[in-house]
């Protein structure tokens, strides 16, 4: 499979996968389907017996009365008695508030609908996300109306197999007197165990902790920690550092396996500071951007963004790192330990060139997999090239409240029967710490474990008390962001099942009688250094509520000098510890939907494609195509993973991108707490992880008897035409990209590759758009957008799209709105076949309905359900639809969801039964299932039952409130002004659609195209600006701006602009000469290519 004949027939420059590369029957049969696979079906397989068992269970419901077609009950909308005070029913309010993930604190502002916070967006104000978030942020609304959460205490103390309700008194009631007893032992025995926390409230109760309980210890623990990063700052600089990049003006960015726009602390800011160098820049006839540099094991979502990318396996990219370093800081000692490794390393004269010709404006970057050693000799380079103090400055971490231990001693401690009291906050260790500590066992030697969770999970279920923990919209609570900002968590509504926050039960075994708004209070203006009363609301104190942060509180950045002393140790013991070479290797990586287990149970994130993998609902093992080849192992079966004398049964994954001989391992799935979204989602690879090999081991792989089914997504919607050959020939146009020196030559080039049309029609389509006072429209640029799928899941969010579970994304029956189309560009190998270990190129392409002006769905529907509106939207009227779906096979983007299900009563079921849904479904009213999910509901948005047909909106509830908005703004105005006849404008902060104000990297523009000054019109007059399918004359609103790339070597694809305008440019393409890895390919041609 590495290695593949297509022939000459295809031509094609881009795939949507490795299926339709070697053009398997799977692929074709979705592609010459009208819907995805198994759509349209009610079961996968339709014979007679299957036929007869579900008419004879429909007749059957018909009988009981629960059938489709009854009438149902009445239910009633009761309006408020008395109205709450300063509150407006149907208005929106948004206060400021935060979410802390591995102790680092983002910025929101939370939308409250009549007191239910509905949507979460970024905070503009905060230096982490400025008005951004990620897709984790997004979905978090979910988890607090999450019927899985605790809802109560849980006491095991008596019983630990069958456990008994109970209460906070009743917990607080034994916690007393044992509490008292602890500290007249001066706290011998008491051990807090805590997910990684910033907060200055709780590290103001641990002085009141070590004050009582002077021999208690605290243990933070995180199974994702960068560790490595922190060792190797306090090599270099001695002490506890962190560090803030600056990605503004850096010309030049080498990652060393990191995946800084993907998963990183610093996500939003470097993927925002990241984006504003791609965007070309022409003066006096240079063209000029930044380049990026990427070494990776396994493609990511940098490695997908970068210039240049290099397939490593990481013990290679060590020998890499070194090599660079060695040059930058003309010290061969950095490098001679690897000369021996037998390693090739690629280009590194001409990274070493590219960062001496862009001192201080050159930034390296290390990731979590590295060792210390690269963490150190990164800094140090840095150093020497000038960055320090402006690409990146470090931040000194302060010194801890309590004593402290780690993850290893704790549970050692444990074994040795030296605890009596373990309190563990948050997190979930039972299920995430390496294998090697046994820490299920060891905990099961501890007298009294107390957990304060916010699921009944594996590590509630192993200790003696389950605390139900208040989320953080329901709860008082502080943190600093990545920076050092003060941020404060402030609650939007009281706890749902009366949880308590990790600060309210530490002051209680603190003995604090404060509650958590009190601390908090109290906490800022100790930070203020204020000597008024703390708990008066002062007009500071409004404006950090207001603000969500406290200005000026962040960190003093520094630029410490590095301590070389330690360096040459250090490489001599990292090549001595690499592993052999020729052994395959595992790397443990973030799930890009689960993070690290603790998204688990949320339906958005399960749904939300891998942007790589494009998987939904489960992991998997994931292997290059040339490794799967020599393992006799295609997707979906089953393999053995053993590392050391450990292993795990799961499914293989073969997917382009993989370093060789390297395996991807994503954590977080596998999670035993019966959720019902989690449980039995995946396969569980901690187990697999030891303390000596966090991040990647030596690994064996063996294909055993059995397959598992997957839930891919990239298949589906493909854009197509008759006989599969319209993708490709359709695909170089609709994602377009040139290099720097073709845009330096050609700024026009976007313009010139498609088809030339005219724009006659058979009727006059401006009449339908006469008075508009708007005219809205989208721009998507490519050289922005990393495919994060933060966009994905706000959508979802702020439309009331449902989860519809594996079984329908299976069968092609997702809803998102919003996909994000991913395609390879493969080179050819030395015998001229497609080479599918590695991509040369990867695209990225968001993909949603694109408002057509002469839109093909509105002239097939009989029931005229989806018509145009005079500002220019495709609109749907969903009391009309009958659902025909005639207007979703006529769509050319695909981009129409029709509900073959009332979703929100339905579970989201794994595997299908008979009927497709849980046994209760054709009970439930009308209105829904659970109650507490319909909370998280927009109420401005229609939810939609079965059988109708839904899409992309452009956020129309949004755009009528910002009418709405701006029309009472006009009203207030002189009469003078108005009779200036001046049209009523919208301005661009006034109006966002959901998409579009998550995006960290600005890639989404939308607004009115009637004003100039919007940066939507300004970005669809642009050079690169172009029409998807513009060919058909169907005029969509929606447009994009061609990517841009800046590779070493120039074009490397020329011969898309030798052809003749219209797609079917001829020629053999050029290599780009570099013989390794990834986008590397030591031929001469990328093969025959149309355009």
């Amino acid at each position: 499979m590495s290695s593949l004949d297509r022939g000459q027939s295809g031509g094609q420059a881009y795939w949507r996968s490795l299926d339709e590369l070697t053009d398997t029957a799977e692929f074709r049969s979705f592609m010459h389907r009208e819907f995805p696979s198994g759509a349209s079906d009610l079961l996968d397989g339709t014979n007679r017996r299957s036929f007869l068992r579900i008419m004879g269970a429909s007749m059957a419901l018909a009988g009981l009365g629960v059938g489709g077609c009854r009438r149902w009950p009445e239910e009633k909308i009761v309006p408020y008695a008395n109205r709450p005070e300063g509150t407006m029913p149907g208005e929106v309010r948004y206060y400021a508030s935060m979410l802390e993930v591995e102790g680092v604190a983002s910025g929101i502002l939370v939308a409250s609908n009549d007191g239910r916070p509905t949507k979460i967006e970024g905070n503009q104000q905060h230096p982490t996300s400025h008005g951004a978030s990620t897709a984790f942020t997004q979905a978090a609304i979910l988890d607090l109306y999450d019927p899985d959460r605790g809802r109560s205490v849980i006491d095991r103390l008596e019983n630990p197999v069958e456990p008994r309700l109970s209460n906070w008194k009743a917990f607080d009631a034994w916690a007393k007197p044992h509490f008292e007893g602890l500290a007249s032992k001066k706290g011998e025995g008491l051990y807090f165990l805590s997910e990684a926390t910033s907060s200055p409230s709780i590290q103001r109760l641990q002085r009141a902790l070590r004050k009582q309980y002077p021999s208690a210890n605290w243990v933070t623990y995180e199974p994702l920690h960068n560790e490595n990063q922190a060792a190797g700052l306090n090599h270099a600089f001695s002490g506890d550092w962190r560090p803030v990049h600056d990605l503004t003006n850096a010309k030049v960015m080498v990652a060393f396996d990191s995946d800084f726009l993907g998963m990183n602390p610093e996500e939003l800011t470097l993927s925002k500071q990241w984006a504003v160098g791609r965007q070309p820049v022409m003066e006096n006839g240079h063209a000029s951007m930044n380049r990026v540099f990427v070494a990776e094991p396994n493609l990511t979502i940098t490695g997908c963004a970068a210039d240049e990318r290099y397939s490593m396996r990481p013990d290679a990219i060590t020998v890499l790192a070194a090599r660079v370093a060695a040059k930058v800081c003309e010290d061969p000692s950095i490098a001679a330990p690897f000369e021996s490794s037998g390693i090739e390393t690629p280009q590194v004269d001409v990274i070493v060139k590219d960062l001496l010709a862009h001192r201080g404006e050159s930034i390296l970057l290390a990731g979590p997999r590295q060792p210390r050693f690269v963490h150190h000799i990164c800094a140090l380079a840095n150093e020497r090239l000038g960055n320090a103090g402006k690409t990146v400055s470090y931040v000194k971490l302060p010194a801890e409240a309590m004593s402290t231990k780690t993850i290893d001693e704790l549970s050692e401690s444990m074994g040795n029967g030296e605890v009596d009291t373990l309190v563990i906050i948050g997190g979930n260790p039972a299920y995430d710490t390496p294998a090697d500590l046994k820490f299920t066992e060891m905990l099961g030697k501890v007298p009294n474990a107390i957990h304060l969770s916010r699921e009944d999970n594996e590590t509630s279920e192993a200790c003696h008390w389950h605390l139900n923990r208040a989320h953080s919209l329901e709860s008082w609570g502080d943190g600093r962001a990545w920076d050092g900002t003060y941020t404060v968590c402030q609650p939007l509504i009281l706890p749902l099942f009366e949880g308590r926050s990790a600060i309210e039960m530490l002051a209680m075994i603190a003995g604090e009688t404060k509650d958590a708004f009190t601390i908090v209070r109290e906490t800022e203006a100790e930070l203020a250094g204020s000597t008024g009363p703390a708990n008066e609301f002062s007009p500071r104190w409004r404006g950090v509520l207001n603000q969500g942060i406290a200005t000026d509180s962040a960190w003093a950045l520094q630029a410490p000098r590095v301590n070389t002393s330690k360096i040459t140790k250090g490489a001599t013991a990292t090549a001595e510890a690499m592993a052999a070479g020729s052994s395959d290797v595992a790397v443990f990586a973030a799930d890009y939907s689960v993070y690290d287990g603790r998204f688990a149970n949320n339906g958005w994130m399960q749904e939300l494609p891998d942007p790589i993998t494009k998987l939904t609902w489960d992991n998997a093992v994931i292997i290059g195509p040339g490794h799967a080849t020599k393992l006799g192992v295609k997707t979906g079966d089953m393999v053995r993973v053993t590392i050391g004398d450990t292993s795990v049964e799961a499914a293989a994954l073969v997917e382009t991108g993989q370093a060789d001989g390297v395996v991807t391992l994503p954590l977080g799935y596998g999670r035993r707490f019966k959720g019902r979204v989690c449980y039995d989602s995946g396969f569980d690879f901690y187990p697999l992880r030891s303390t000596s090999q966090m991040w990647s081991a030596p690994v064996k792989i063996d294909k055993i008897e059995g397959s598992y089914v997957l839930a891919r997504t990239q298949n589906h919607w493909a854009i197509d035409s008759v006989a599969g050959r319209g993708i490709e020939e359709r695909l170089p146009t609709l994602f377009r990209e040139a290099d720097l020196t073709t845009y330096e030559d050609n700024p026009d080039f976007a313009g010139q590759l498609g088809h030339k049309i005219h724009s006659l029609s058979l009727w006059d389509d401006t009449l339908q758009f006469e008075g508009a006072r708007f005219k809205w429209g989208m721009s998507i640029d490519l050289s922005a957008c990393t495919g994060c799928g933060a966009c994905v899941v706000a959508c979802q969010a702020e439309n009331n799209i449902p989860i519809v579970g594996k079984d329908q994304i299976r069968m092609g029956r997702e809803m998102s709105w919003l996909r994000i189309d991913r395609y390879y560009r493969f080179g050819k190998d030395e015998a001229g076949n497609y080479d599918a270990n590695n991509p040369s190129s990867v695209a990225i392409q968001p993909m949603a309905c694109q408002m057509c002006e002469n839109a093909p769905c509105e002239q097939v529907c009989p029931v005229a359900a989806t018509v145009h509106s005079t500002d220019g939207l495709n609109v749907m009227v969903y009391n009309r639809c009958v659902g025909t779906r005639y207007c979703s096979n006529n769509c050319p983007y695909k981009v129409r969801r029709f509900n073959y299900f009332d979703y929100f009563r339905r579970e989201p079921l794994r595997e299908t039964g008979m009927l497709q849904v849980q046994p209760s479904y054709y009970l439930l009213r009308q209105s829904g299932g659970d109650p507490l999910r319909r909370m998280q509901f927009n109420p401005d948005v229609t939810v939609r039952m079965r059988g109708v047909m839904e899409k992309c909106t452009y956020c129309t509830q949004r755009i009528e409130a910002a009418k709405i908005k701006a029309k009472n703004e006009w009203v207030k105005k002189p009469e003078a002004e108005k009779a200036k006849g001046i049209r009523l404008r919208i301005r661009d902060e006034d109006i966002h659609c959901a998409c579009a104000q998550t995006c960290a990297t600005g890639a989404i523009k939308f607004g009115d195209l009637m004003d100039p000054d919007a940066a939507v019109a300004k970005a669809q007059a642009d050079s690169r600006s172009y029409e998807l399918l513009g060919e058909l004359n169907i005029k969509p609103r929606t447009k994009y701006l061609a990517r841009v790339y800046n590779a070493v070597d120039g074009e490397r694809y020329p011969d898309a602009f030798h052809g003749h305008g219209h797609g079917h440019g001829h020629g053999d393409g050029h290599g780009d000469g570099h013989g390794y890895g990834g986008g590397h390919n030591s031929d001469d041609s990328h093969g025959k290519e149309h355009h």
